[in-house]
Protein backbone atom coordinates (compact mmCIF):
# COMPACT_ATOMS: atom_id res chain seq x y z
CA UNK A 1 0.00 0.00 0.00
CA UNK A 2 1.37 3.43 -0.97
CA UNK A 3 2.35 5.89 1.75
CA UNK A 4 1.10 8.87 -0.33
CA UNK A 5 -1.22 9.12 -3.34
CA UNK A 6 -1.18 11.67 -6.16
CA UNK A 7 -4.22 13.94 -6.12
CA UNK A 8 -5.43 16.82 -8.28
CA UNK A 9 -4.32 19.23 -5.54
CA UNK A 10 -0.68 18.54 -6.45
CA UNK A 11 -1.18 19.24 -10.19
CA UNK A 12 0.25 22.55 -11.45
CA UNK A 13 -0.95 22.21 -15.06
CA UNK A 14 2.67 22.25 -16.31
CA UNK A 15 3.20 18.75 -17.73
CA UNK A 16 6.96 18.36 -17.25
CA UNK A 17 6.79 19.72 -13.69
CA UNK A 18 3.86 17.45 -12.77
CA UNK A 19 5.66 14.41 -14.17
CA UNK A 20 8.66 15.11 -11.96
CA UNK A 21 6.44 15.67 -8.93
CA UNK A 22 4.85 12.27 -9.55
CA UNK A 23 8.34 10.78 -9.61
CA UNK A 24 9.13 12.37 -6.22
CA UNK A 25 5.91 10.91 -4.80
CA UNK A 26 6.98 7.47 -6.08
CA UNK A 27 10.34 7.90 -4.33
CA UNK A 28 8.55 8.76 -1.07
CA UNK A 29 6.50 5.57 -1.39
CA UNK A 30 9.66 3.54 -2.07
CA UNK A 31 11.23 5.03 1.08
CA UNK A 32 8.16 4.05 3.11
CA UNK A 33 8.37 0.46 1.79
CA UNK A 34 12.04 0.21 2.82
CA UNK A 35 11.17 1.45 6.31
CA UNK A 36 8.60 -1.33 6.74
CA UNK A 37 11.36 -3.88 6.08
CA UNK A 38 13.15 -2.64 9.18
CA UNK A 39 16.71 -3.89 9.80
CA UNK A 40 16.41 -6.42 6.96
CA UNK A 41 16.40 -3.66 4.33
CA UNK A 42 19.59 -3.76 2.26
CA UNK A 43 21.99 -0.84 2.71
CA UNK A 44 22.57 -0.77 -1.06
CA UNK A 45 18.84 -0.38 -1.71
CA UNK A 46 18.66 2.57 0.65
CA UNK A 47 21.71 4.23 -0.86
CA UNK A 48 20.29 3.73 -4.36
CA UNK A 49 17.09 5.44 -3.24
CA UNK A 50 19.08 8.37 -1.87
CA UNK A 51 21.16 8.64 -5.03
CA UNK A 52 17.89 8.90 -6.95
CA UNK A 53 16.81 11.72 -4.64
CA UNK A 54 19.99 13.69 -5.39
CA UNK A 55 19.52 13.11 -9.11
CA UNK A 56 15.90 14.22 -8.84
CA UNK A 57 16.75 17.53 -7.15
CA UNK A 58 19.28 18.44 -9.85
CA UNK A 59 16.95 17.56 -12.75
CA UNK A 60 13.80 19.03 -11.22
CA UNK A 61 15.34 22.34 -10.21
CA UNK A 62 16.93 22.75 -13.64
CA UNK A 63 13.56 22.07 -15.28
CA UNK A 64 11.61 24.53 -13.15
CA UNK A 65 14.17 27.31 -13.48
CA UNK A 66 14.32 26.75 -17.25
CA UNK A 67 10.53 26.99 -17.54
CA UNK A 68 10.48 30.20 -15.51
CA UNK A 69 13.24 31.78 -17.63
CA UNK A 70 11.53 30.76 -20.87
CA UNK A 71 8.23 32.30 -19.76
CA UNK A 72 9.88 35.52 -18.54
CA UNK A 73 8.39 35.18 -15.05
CA UNK A 74 8.63 38.09 -12.59
CA UNK A 75 12.15 38.17 -11.01
CA UNK A 76 10.71 38.10 -7.48
CA UNK A 77 9.10 34.72 -8.06
CA UNK A 78 12.18 33.39 -9.84
CA UNK A 79 14.61 34.54 -7.16
CA UNK A 80 12.55 33.12 -4.30
CA UNK A 81 12.25 29.78 -6.08
CA UNK A 82 16.00 29.62 -6.71
CA UNK A 83 16.72 30.39 -3.05
CA UNK A 84 14.39 27.58 -2.01
CA UNK A 85 16.15 25.19 -4.38
CA UNK A 86 19.57 26.09 -2.99
CA UNK A 87 18.31 25.52 0.55
CA UNK A 88 16.88 22.10 -0.31
CA UNK A 89 20.11 21.00 -2.00
CA UNK A 90 21.97 21.80 1.23
CA UNK A 91 19.44 19.89 3.28
CA UNK A 92 19.61 16.86 0.96
CA UNK A 93 23.41 16.77 1.18
CA UNK A 94 23.18 16.98 4.95
CA UNK A 95 20.75 14.04 4.97
CA UNK A 96 23.36 12.04 3.07
CA UNK A 97 25.74 12.47 6.01
CA UNK A 98 23.10 11.71 8.62
CA UNK A 99 22.08 8.44 6.99
CA UNK A 100 25.39 6.90 8.06
CA UNK A 101 23.87 6.78 11.55
CA UNK A 102 22.66 3.22 12.29
CA UNK A 103 19.63 4.53 14.19
CA UNK A 104 16.55 3.25 12.25
CA UNK A 105 14.62 6.41 13.19
CA UNK A 106 16.87 8.41 10.84
CA UNK A 107 15.06 6.89 7.85
CA UNK A 108 11.68 7.62 9.38
CA UNK A 109 12.78 11.24 9.81
CA UNK A 110 13.86 11.33 6.14
CA UNK A 111 10.40 10.07 5.20
CA UNK A 112 8.80 12.87 7.21
CA UNK A 113 11.12 15.41 5.57
CA UNK A 114 10.21 14.24 2.04
CA UNK A 115 6.48 14.18 2.80
CA UNK A 116 6.65 17.67 4.31
CA UNK A 117 8.57 19.01 1.30
CA UNK A 118 6.10 17.46 -1.13
CA UNK A 119 3.12 18.93 0.69
CA UNK A 120 4.34 22.42 1.53
CA UNK A 121 6.63 23.20 -1.43
CA UNK A 122 4.47 21.73 -4.20
CA UNK A 123 1.14 22.96 -2.80
CA UNK A 124 2.63 26.36 -1.98
CA UNK A 125 5.61 27.68 -3.95
CA UNK A 126 5.21 25.51 -7.07
CA UNK A 127 1.56 26.47 -7.38
CA UNK A 128 2.60 30.12 -7.06
CA UNK A 129 5.02 29.58 -9.97
CA UNK A 130 2.28 27.87 -12.00
CA UNK A 131 -0.21 30.68 -11.41
CA UNK A 132 2.34 33.18 -12.70
CA UNK A 133 3.10 31.14 -15.83
CA UNK A 134 -0.57 30.55 -16.67
CA UNK A 135 -1.29 34.27 -16.23
CA UNK A 136 1.59 35.21 -18.55
CA UNK A 137 0.42 32.67 -21.13
CA UNK A 138 -3.03 34.29 -20.92
CA UNK A 139 -1.51 37.62 -22.01
CA UNK A 140 -0.60 39.39 -18.78
CA UNK A 141 2.78 41.05 -18.32
CA UNK A 142 5.01 39.47 -15.65
CA UNK A 143 4.40 42.47 -13.38
CA UNK A 144 0.60 42.25 -13.69
CA UNK A 145 0.73 38.49 -13.32
CA UNK A 146 2.62 38.91 -10.04
CA UNK A 147 -0.17 41.06 -8.64
CA UNK A 148 -3.27 39.43 -10.11
CA UNK A 149 -2.06 35.83 -9.72
CA UNK A 150 -0.82 36.35 -6.13
CA UNK A 151 2.89 36.02 -6.70
CA UNK A 152 3.58 36.76 -3.03
CA UNK A 153 1.34 33.96 -1.69
CA UNK A 154 3.79 31.11 -1.12
CA UNK A 155 1.88 28.91 1.33
CA UNK A 156 -0.73 26.23 0.49
CA UNK A 157 -4.40 27.10 0.61
CA UNK A 158 -6.21 25.92 3.72
CA UNK A 159 -8.49 23.70 1.62
CA UNK A 160 -5.64 21.95 -0.22
CA UNK A 161 -3.62 21.48 2.96
CA UNK A 162 -6.58 20.07 4.89
CA UNK A 163 -7.45 17.61 2.12
CA UNK A 164 -3.83 16.46 1.81
CA UNK A 165 -3.32 15.96 5.57
CA UNK A 166 -6.65 14.14 5.85
CA UNK A 167 -5.76 11.85 2.95
CA UNK A 168 -2.32 11.10 4.41
CA UNK A 169 -3.80 10.29 7.80
CA UNK A 170 -6.42 8.00 6.24
CA UNK A 171 -3.74 6.03 4.40
CA UNK A 172 -1.61 5.73 7.54
CA UNK A 173 -4.62 4.45 9.46
CA UNK A 174 -5.27 1.82 6.79
CA UNK A 175 -1.59 0.75 6.86
CA UNK A 176 -1.69 0.32 10.60
CA UNK A 177 -4.74 -1.93 10.25
CA UNK A 178 -3.09 -3.92 7.45
CA UNK A 179 0.09 -4.48 9.45
CA UNK A 180 -1.97 -5.72 12.37
CA UNK A 181 -3.91 -8.18 10.22
CA UNK A 182 -0.80 -9.69 8.59
CA UNK A 183 1.41 -9.95 11.66
CA UNK A 184 0.25 -13.38 12.83
CA UNK A 185 2.83 -13.74 15.56
CA UNK A 186 1.93 -10.45 17.14
CA UNK A 187 -1.76 -11.24 16.79
CA UNK A 188 -1.26 -14.46 18.76
CA UNK A 189 0.55 -12.64 21.56
CA UNK A 190 -2.13 -9.98 21.91
CA UNK A 191 -5.17 -12.19 21.56
CA UNK A 192 -6.24 -11.19 25.06
CA UNK A 193 -6.39 -7.60 23.83
CA UNK A 194 -8.67 -8.32 20.85
CA UNK A 195 -11.63 -6.39 22.22
CA UNK A 196 -9.50 -3.33 22.97
CA UNK A 197 -7.98 -3.44 19.49
CA UNK A 198 -11.45 -3.69 17.95
CA UNK A 199 -12.52 -0.55 19.77
CA UNK A 200 -9.31 1.18 18.68
CA UNK A 201 -9.88 0.16 15.04
CA UNK A 202 -13.39 1.63 15.19
CA UNK A 203 -12.00 4.86 16.63
CA UNK A 204 -9.50 5.01 13.77
CA UNK A 205 -12.26 4.42 11.22
CA UNK A 206 -14.34 7.20 12.73
CA UNK A 207 -11.31 9.51 12.76
CA UNK A 208 -10.66 8.75 9.08
CA UNK A 209 -14.30 9.41 8.17
CA UNK A 210 -14.26 12.63 10.16
CA UNK A 211 -11.06 13.78 8.45
CA UNK A 212 -12.59 13.08 5.02
CA UNK A 213 -15.68 15.04 5.97
CA UNK A 214 -13.47 17.89 7.17
CA UNK A 215 -11.96 18.23 3.70
CA UNK A 216 -15.49 18.87 2.36
CA UNK A 217 -16.40 21.30 5.13
CA UNK A 218 -13.43 23.63 5.60
CA UNK A 219 -15.09 25.76 8.24
CA UNK A 220 -15.23 22.77 10.63
CA UNK A 221 -11.80 21.35 9.86
CA UNK A 222 -9.95 22.46 12.98
CA UNK A 223 -12.58 21.37 15.49
CA UNK A 224 -12.99 17.92 13.97
CA UNK A 225 -9.33 17.15 13.29
CA UNK A 226 -8.15 18.21 16.74
CA UNK A 227 -10.44 15.66 18.38
CA UNK A 228 -10.91 12.87 15.87
CA UNK A 229 -7.23 12.63 14.91
CA UNK A 230 -5.49 13.12 18.25
CA UNK A 231 -7.74 10.81 20.28
CA UNK A 232 -7.04 7.59 18.36
CA UNK A 233 -3.34 8.40 18.08
CA UNK A 234 -3.24 8.65 21.87
CA UNK A 235 -4.88 5.23 21.94
CA UNK A 236 -2.23 3.81 19.60
CA UNK A 237 0.56 5.16 21.80
CA UNK A 238 -1.12 3.90 24.97
CA UNK A 239 -2.00 0.44 23.73
CA UNK A 240 1.38 -0.08 22.06
CA UNK A 241 3.09 0.86 25.32
CA UNK A 242 0.83 -1.60 27.14
CA UNK A 243 1.79 -4.34 24.69
CA UNK A 244 5.47 -3.75 25.39
CA UNK A 245 4.78 -4.18 29.10
CA UNK A 246 3.34 -7.65 28.42
CA UNK A 247 6.81 -9.14 27.98
CA UNK A 248 6.91 -9.62 24.20
CA UNK A 249 9.72 -11.64 22.62
CA UNK A 250 12.66 -9.53 21.51
CA UNK A 251 11.73 -9.45 17.81
CA UNK A 252 8.10 -8.47 18.42
CA UNK A 253 9.14 -5.96 21.09
CA UNK A 254 11.46 -4.27 18.56
CA UNK A 255 8.54 -4.00 16.10
CA UNK A 256 6.28 -2.57 18.81
CA UNK A 257 9.01 -0.08 19.78
CA UNK A 258 9.21 1.19 16.20
CA UNK A 259 5.41 1.49 16.03
CA UNK A 260 5.43 3.44 19.31
CA UNK A 261 8.20 5.81 18.15
CA UNK A 262 6.49 6.40 14.80
CA UNK A 263 3.12 6.98 16.50
CA UNK A 264 4.59 9.58 18.83
CA UNK A 265 6.28 11.30 15.92
CA UNK A 266 3.00 11.32 13.98
CA UNK A 267 1.13 12.69 17.02
CA UNK A 268 3.63 15.54 17.26
CA UNK A 269 3.31 16.22 13.53
CA UNK A 270 -0.51 16.27 13.74
CA UNK A 271 -0.45 18.64 16.74
CA UNK A 272 1.89 20.97 14.92
CA UNK A 273 -0.09 20.93 11.68
CA UNK A 274 -3.35 21.59 13.53
CA UNK A 275 -1.87 24.57 15.34
CA UNK A 276 -0.16 25.80 12.17
CA UNK A 277 -3.50 25.67 10.32
CA UNK A 278 -5.22 27.89 12.88
CA UNK A 279 -5.82 31.43 11.66
CA UNK A 280 -8.50 32.81 13.95
CA UNK A 281 -7.67 35.66 16.32
CA UNK A 282 -8.72 35.25 19.95
CA UNK A 283 -10.73 37.91 21.75
CA UNK A 284 -8.43 39.95 24.05
CA UNK A 285 -8.90 39.01 27.69
CA UNK A 286 -7.25 40.39 30.83
CA UNK A 287 -4.39 38.31 32.22
CA UNK A 288 -1.61 38.64 34.78
CA UNK A 289 1.71 38.65 32.98
CA UNK A 290 3.79 37.02 35.73
CA UNK A 291 1.17 34.29 36.27
CA UNK A 292 1.13 33.44 32.55
CA UNK A 293 4.94 33.34 32.38
CA UNK A 294 5.11 31.18 35.51
CA UNK A 295 2.63 28.64 34.16
CA UNK A 296 4.22 28.59 30.69
CA UNK A 297 7.64 27.86 32.22
CA UNK A 298 6.50 25.16 34.64
CA UNK A 299 7.43 22.12 32.54
CA UNK A 300 10.51 23.62 30.78
CA UNK A 301 11.94 24.79 34.11
CA UNK A 302 11.32 21.37 35.64
CA UNK A 303 13.26 19.77 32.77
CA UNK A 304 16.05 22.35 33.19
CA UNK A 305 16.37 21.71 36.92
CA UNK A 306 16.60 17.98 36.26
CA UNK A 307 19.76 18.78 34.23
CA UNK A 308 21.20 20.95 37.02
CA UNK A 309 20.49 24.27 35.27
CA UNK A 310 19.61 27.52 37.04
CA UNK A 311 16.32 29.16 36.05
CA UNK A 312 14.68 32.51 36.73
CA UNK A 313 11.81 34.80 35.66
CA UNK A 314 12.49 38.54 35.54
CA UNK A 315 9.57 40.96 35.09
CA UNK A 316 10.39 44.67 34.84
CA UNK A 317 8.53 46.76 37.44
CA UNK A 318 7.82 49.29 34.65
CA UNK A 319 5.34 46.86 33.05
CA UNK A 320 1.67 46.79 34.08
CA UNK A 321 0.87 43.73 36.16
CA UNK A 322 -2.25 42.99 34.08
CA UNK A 323 -2.62 43.25 30.30
CA UNK A 324 -5.28 42.68 27.65
CA UNK A 325 -4.44 40.05 25.03
CA UNK A 326 -4.32 36.40 24.03
CA UNK A 327 -2.75 34.77 27.09
CA UNK A 328 -2.81 31.33 25.44
CA UNK A 329 -0.65 32.39 22.51
CA UNK A 330 1.69 34.38 24.76
CA UNK A 331 2.19 31.22 26.81
CA UNK A 332 2.68 29.12 23.64
CA UNK A 333 5.57 31.30 22.45
CA UNK A 334 7.30 31.51 25.82
CA UNK A 335 6.81 27.79 26.51
CA UNK A 336 8.34 26.81 23.15
CA UNK A 337 11.32 29.14 23.60
CA UNK A 338 11.90 27.89 27.16
CA UNK A 339 11.50 24.23 26.16
CA UNK A 340 14.10 24.63 23.41
CA UNK A 341 16.48 26.38 25.80
CA UNK A 342 16.08 23.61 28.40
CA UNK A 343 16.58 20.93 25.72
CA UNK A 344 19.76 22.29 24.15
CA UNK A 345 21.49 23.87 27.17
CA UNK A 346 23.93 21.53 28.89
CA UNK A 347 25.28 23.79 31.64
CA UNK A 348 24.66 27.20 33.14
CA UNK A 349 21.01 28.16 33.02
CA UNK A 350 18.18 30.02 31.36
CA UNK A 351 16.01 32.94 32.30
CA UNK A 352 12.79 34.44 31.05
CA UNK A 353 12.72 38.23 30.93
CA UNK A 354 9.83 40.65 30.36
CA UNK A 355 10.76 44.29 29.75
CA UNK A 356 9.18 47.53 28.55
CA UNK A 357 10.58 48.75 25.22
CA UNK A 358 8.21 51.63 24.47
CA UNK A 359 4.73 53.16 24.68
CA UNK A 360 2.18 54.39 22.12
CA UNK A 361 -0.18 57.34 22.11
CA UNK A 362 -3.24 55.13 22.53
CA UNK A 363 -1.95 53.82 25.85
CA UNK A 364 -0.56 50.54 24.54
CA UNK A 365 2.73 49.31 25.91
CA UNK A 366 5.38 47.65 23.77
CA UNK A 367 7.09 44.83 25.59
CA UNK A 368 9.71 42.23 24.81
CA UNK A 369 9.56 38.71 26.23
CA UNK A 370 12.92 36.96 25.99
CA UNK A 371 14.30 33.53 26.84
CA UNK A 372 18.04 33.76 27.38
CA UNK A 373 20.20 30.64 27.71
CA UNK A 374 23.84 29.68 28.07
CA UNK A 375 23.61 26.97 25.40
CA UNK A 376 25.86 26.31 22.41
CA UNK A 377 24.58 29.23 20.35
CA UNK A 378 23.65 29.31 16.66
CA UNK A 379 25.94 30.43 13.79
CA UNK A 380 24.80 33.61 12.05
CA UNK A 381 24.38 31.92 8.67
CA UNK A 382 21.98 29.37 10.19
CA UNK A 383 19.67 31.82 11.96
CA UNK A 384 17.66 33.09 8.97
CA UNK A 385 15.66 29.89 8.47
CA UNK A 386 15.04 29.03 12.12
CA UNK A 387 11.36 30.04 12.02
CA UNK A 388 10.58 28.27 8.74
CA UNK A 389 8.30 25.22 8.67
CA UNK A 390 10.18 21.89 8.95
CA UNK A 391 13.51 23.72 9.29
CA UNK A 392 16.39 22.01 11.10
CA UNK A 393 19.91 23.27 11.69
CA UNK A 394 22.61 21.69 9.58
CA UNK A 395 25.31 21.02 12.16
CA UNK A 396 23.77 21.69 15.54
CA UNK A 397 22.53 19.63 18.50
CA UNK A 398 19.16 19.49 16.75
CA UNK A 399 20.38 16.36 15.00
CA UNK A 400 20.51 14.55 18.33
CA UNK A 401 16.96 15.41 19.39
CA UNK A 402 13.48 14.56 18.11
CA UNK A 403 11.01 16.97 16.54
CA UNK A 404 9.42 17.75 13.20
CA UNK A 405 10.59 21.35 12.81
CA UNK A 406 7.26 23.07 13.52
CA UNK A 407 7.90 24.53 17.00
CA UNK A 408 9.55 27.83 16.07
CA UNK A 409 7.29 28.23 13.02
CA UNK A 410 4.33 28.06 15.40
CA UNK A 411 5.84 30.79 17.61
CA UNK A 412 6.17 33.13 14.64
CA UNK A 413 2.59 32.44 13.53
CA UNK A 414 1.25 32.96 17.07
CA UNK A 415 3.22 36.21 17.41
CA UNK A 416 1.96 37.58 14.09
CA UNK A 417 -1.63 36.68 15.01
CA UNK A 418 -1.17 39.14 17.89
CA UNK A 419 0.51 41.77 15.71
CA UNK A 420 3.93 40.92 17.12
CA UNK A 421 7.17 39.41 15.87
CA UNK A 422 9.80 36.92 17.01
CA UNK A 423 13.52 36.72 16.43
CA UNK A 424 16.83 35.48 17.76
CA UNK A 425 20.16 36.94 18.86
CA UNK A 426 22.87 34.32 19.23
CA UNK A 427 26.65 33.95 19.38
CA UNK A 428 28.19 30.47 19.02
CA UNK A 429 29.66 29.37 22.33
CA UNK A 430 27.94 32.13 24.31
CA UNK A 431 24.25 31.23 24.19
CA UNK A 432 21.10 32.55 22.57
CA UNK A 433 18.29 35.02 23.20
CA UNK A 434 14.96 34.23 21.54
CA UNK A 435 12.71 37.28 21.75
CA UNK A 436 9.03 38.03 21.22
CA UNK A 437 7.93 41.67 20.74
CA UNK A 438 4.28 42.70 20.98
CA UNK A 439 2.12 45.67 21.90
CA UNK A 440 -0.78 45.34 24.37
CA UNK A 441 -3.23 47.51 26.26
CA UNK A 442 -2.96 47.53 30.05
CA UNK A 443 -5.98 45.86 31.64
CA UNK A 444 -8.32 48.26 33.49
CA UNK A 445 -8.37 48.13 37.28
CA UNK A 446 -10.56 45.33 38.56
CA UNK A 447 -10.54 43.46 35.23
CA UNK A 448 -9.31 40.32 37.00
CA UNK A 449 -11.60 39.31 39.82
CA UNK A 450 -10.10 38.78 43.24
CA UNK A 451 -11.49 37.71 46.61
CA UNK A 452 -13.39 40.52 48.34
CA UNK A 453 -11.45 42.41 50.99
CA UNK A 454 -13.01 43.54 54.28
CA UNK A 455 -14.68 46.97 54.04
CA UNK A 456 -12.41 48.43 56.70
CA UNK A 457 -9.69 47.62 59.18
CA UNK A 458 -10.49 44.64 61.41
CA UNK A 459 -12.46 45.60 64.46
CA UNK A 460 -14.16 48.74 63.02
CA UNK A 461 -17.88 49.11 63.61
CA UNK A 462 -19.89 47.00 61.18
CA UNK A 463 -16.79 45.16 59.94
CA UNK A 464 -16.05 41.73 61.42
CA UNK A 465 -12.46 41.17 62.43
CA UNK A 466 -10.67 38.64 60.23
CA UNK A 467 -8.12 36.51 62.05
CA UNK A 468 -5.89 34.10 60.12
CA UNK A 469 -5.58 30.64 61.62
CA UNK A 470 -2.19 30.08 63.26
CA UNK A 471 0.34 28.38 61.00
CA UNK A 472 0.98 24.72 61.80
CA UNK A 473 4.76 24.28 62.36
CA UNK A 474 4.54 21.17 60.19
CA UNK A 475 3.60 23.40 57.22
CA UNK A 476 6.87 25.32 57.58
CA UNK A 477 8.81 22.04 57.73
CA UNK A 478 7.08 20.76 54.56
CA UNK A 479 7.66 24.03 52.72
CA UNK A 480 11.36 24.01 53.62
CA UNK A 481 11.72 20.41 52.42
CA UNK A 482 9.97 21.11 49.10
CA UNK A 483 12.13 24.18 48.45
CA UNK A 484 15.33 22.31 49.26
CA UNK A 485 14.33 19.60 46.73
CA UNK A 486 13.33 22.12 44.00
CA UNK A 487 9.84 20.60 44.10
CA UNK A 488 7.24 22.70 42.22
CA UNK A 489 4.61 21.65 44.77
CA UNK A 490 6.09 24.36 46.98
CA UNK A 491 4.00 26.88 45.05
CA UNK A 492 0.83 24.87 45.63
CA UNK A 493 1.52 24.62 49.37
CA UNK A 494 2.22 28.36 49.55
CA UNK A 495 -1.15 29.13 47.93
CA UNK A 496 -3.09 26.67 50.11
CA UNK A 497 -1.60 27.91 53.38
CA UNK A 498 -1.26 31.59 52.50
CA UNK A 499 -3.19 32.95 55.47
CA UNK A 500 -1.25 31.04 58.11
CA UNK A 501 2.11 31.52 56.40
CA UNK A 502 1.53 35.26 56.00
CA UNK A 503 0.84 35.48 59.73
CA UNK A 504 3.91 33.40 60.58
CA UNK A 505 6.35 35.09 58.19
CA UNK A 506 5.13 38.68 58.29
CA UNK A 507 6.87 40.95 55.78
CA UNK A 508 8.98 38.05 54.50
CA UNK A 509 5.90 36.38 52.96
CA UNK A 510 5.61 38.68 49.92
CA UNK A 511 9.32 38.31 49.10
CA UNK A 512 9.06 34.54 49.52
CA UNK A 513 5.96 34.35 47.29
CA UNK A 514 7.67 36.30 44.51
CA UNK A 515 10.74 34.07 44.62
CA UNK A 516 8.65 30.88 44.50
CA UNK A 517 6.61 32.23 41.57
CA UNK A 518 9.87 32.91 39.70
CA UNK A 519 11.18 29.40 40.56
CA UNK A 520 14.06 30.98 42.53
CA UNK A 521 13.94 28.22 45.15
CA UNK A 522 17.47 28.84 46.51
CA UNK A 523 16.59 32.46 47.35
CA UNK A 524 13.19 31.41 48.70
CA UNK A 525 14.85 28.89 51.03
CA UNK A 526 17.16 31.59 52.44
CA UNK A 527 14.17 33.94 52.91
CA UNK A 528 12.23 31.22 54.75
CA UNK A 529 15.15 30.50 57.09
CA UNK A 530 15.74 34.18 57.99
CA UNK A 531 15.04 35.17 61.58
CA UNK A 532 12.78 38.17 62.24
Amino acid sequence: MDFMTWTDDYATGIDIVDQQHRHLLEMVNEAAALLLEGPSAQHADRQALFAGLISYTAEHFSTEEGVMRDQGIDPRVYQHHCQTHVRLVGEVLDWQKRLADPDPLIWQQLLGFLAGWLMFHVLGEDHTMARQIHAIQAGLTPERAYGEAEGDRLTPSEAALSRTVSGLYSQLSAQIGEIGLHNLQLEALVQARTNDLTVMAEDLRQARDAAEAASQAKSRFLGMVSHELRTPMNAIVGFTGALRNEGLPAKQDAVAARVLAASRQLTELIDGLIEYSRHEAAKPEPFELRAVLTEACREPFSAARAKGLKVAIEVSPELPACLLGDAGRVALVVRQFAANAAKFTAQGGLRVRAELIGTAGDGRVALRLSVIDSGPGIPADKQAGLFEVFHQLDDSPTRHFGGVGLGLALTRQAARMMGGEVGVLSIPGKGSQFWFDLSLQPAPDGAISRPEEPAGPPGEAGTPAVTAAPCDPEVLVRLERLLSEDDTRAGELLAEQEAGLRQALGERFDALAGQVAAFEYDHALRTLRQQD
